[in-house]
């Protein structure tokens, strides 16, 4: 069987390589000079069009523009599978931009190139078979499960829901933590160093991505009040009303 992939960033190099233990991969990216994983060949949009399916690793923002490239090249039976960060909008954006007959297949690697690094055993994947009879499904869902992962069939809606703190929650904090700067300390207990670990790993992700996780996940914004909110009745408890009143006028900014 043959897969597709359109898009050769880091995740993407990373995806088609893995993919690569277990199918012939085809990858496309619009730079001509990136160069595939070993194992992968490049290949035109006409032949990526042609496989059985093809998974999408292009930032989320850019997956309007991607369908509407490659739409034309598609065969009828060939399933566009998604891996944004975010399901809500590009659940939509897939709806709108291809055939009522494409299959679709929504999925969201709780992943990456860093935190596989050491095995792929345990960690996560959701998948959302929007068009896809239950054969086909349960095919990816064994695919899936066969590199070790455990898959979690949601809805899209449920994935951005919960994603919006056991992810978006993860970076807005991790990237926050770095921006002050945590000091290395002989002292450092376990839980400052999971912080530490927290804060650097976050930042290894593009700000593109960042904030598209951010901005385009419909219940981050709430998640995010919410956690400025704790901040300021944190420092309520304690009685520092000077860095209350500072706390309280950024927070009253962002829910307008």
């Amino acid at each position: 069987m043959t897969v597709g992939v359109f898009g050769l960033g880091r995740f993407g190099t990373f995806w088609a390589g893995l993919l690569s233990e277990r199918f012939s991969v085809l990858a496309f990216d619009r730079d001509p000079d990136i160069k595939p994983p070993h194992g992968v060949r490049r290949a035109s949009l006409e032949e990526l069009g042609r496989c059985p399916i093809v998974f999408l690793c292009v930032t989320i923002r850019a997956v309007p523009e991607v369908l509407q490239v490659l739409r034309p090249y598609l065969d009828r039976e060939t399933i566009v599978a998604d891996t944004c960060s975010v399901k809500v909008l590009p659940r939509s954006w897939l709806l709108e931009y291809l055939p009522e007959h494409t299959p679709i297949l929504a999925t969201h690697p709780m992943f990456g190139p860093e935190s596989a690094k050491d095995g792929l055993e345990g960690l996560a994947i959701m998948m959302d078979p929007l068009r896809l009879d239950e054969k086909q499904a349960q095919f990816w869902e064994d695919v899936f499960a066969g590199f070790g992962l455990t898959v979690v069939r949601m809805t899209c809606e449920e994935h951005d829901r919960e994603a919006a703190y056991s992810q978006a929650l993860t970076h807005f904090v991790g990237r926050s933590l770095y921006r002050i700067g945590l000091p290395e300390t002989p002292i450092a207990t376990r839980w400052y160093k999971k912080l530490h670990g927290v804060a650097k790993q976050c930042v290894r992700d593009s700000h593109l991505l960042f904030e598209d996780m951010q901005n385009l996940n419909p219940y981050a914004s709430e998640m995010r009040r919410k956690v400025l909110q704790g901040f300021a009745d944190t420092l309520k408890d304690l009685g520092d009303n000077l860095e209350l009143q500072f706390l309280e006028e950024h927070h009253d900014g962002c829910t307008e």
